[in-house]
């Protein structure tokens, strides 16, 4: 049986429509099995139940109908909806990507110069002559810097400061800063990975 499926070839419109088909119906048989994986779960019903939302009869053939017409569309369209699938694929992935990057002020266009921590602290050390203001690196802020300077434990890790001008735009949604910021930030190969930041609005 296998010798003659694969010593088969179309001679008809209908073999070659067939054959168009194949790769649809495989499509097709994916997209419902993870449409029927996503359904609402057994507690989902029983509260829509309780909504008042149960479905009725005539719910049921709507979705009956427009599940034959997706499927219809899947077995002519396919390789559409295959270009469809791997470009939301890829918009979903650059979505995760941007969801999942870090929130910071600074960016690699406003770093200015590797900093030494001792200089930092140096440079940062606060006198108040009232003592409302403990007599540390950066005043209140020193249990911070300690922390922020804790996880700097790789060869790679860089110590930057960076400045931010009043206007800029900041963060991954990109938001006007009103003031000029200054800080610093913990770099490794040319990535932020955090940032402390010492004078802002």
């Amino acid at each position: 049986m296998i010798d003659a499926l694969l010593a088969w070839r179309p001679q008809t419109w209908v073999d070659y429509l067939l054959l168009y088909i194949v790769p649809g119906f495989g499509m097709a048989m994916y997209l419902l099995a993870k449409t029927i994986r996503e359904r609402p779960s057994e507690f989902a019903r029983g509260l829509l139940n309780v909504l008042g939302k149960k479905l009725t009869l005539v719910d049921r053939i709507k979705d009956g109908a427009v599940y034959c017409f997706a499927l219809a569309c899947v077995l002519l369209g396919w390789p559409g909806f295959v270009i469809w699938y791997f470009m939301n694929k890829k918009a979903e992935v650059a979505r995760q990507e941007f969801q999942e990057r870090p929130e910071f002020d600074c960016a690699p266009e406003y770093l200015v110069a590797v900093v030494n921590p001792v200089d930092a602290e140096i440079t940062s050390y606060v006198i108040d002559p009232l003592g409302k203001v403990p007599a540390l690196p950066f005043g209140h802020l020193n249990k911070a810097w300690g922390n922020f300077l804790a996880n700097m434990l790789d060869e790679q890790d860089e110590l930057w400061s960076f400045y931010i001008p009043m206007g800029s735009k900041v963060g991954k949604y990109q938001r006007m800063c009103r003031a000029e910021i200054r800080g610093y930030a913990h770099v490794r190969d040319g990535k932020i990975l955090a940032e402390f930041i010492t004078e802002s609005d």
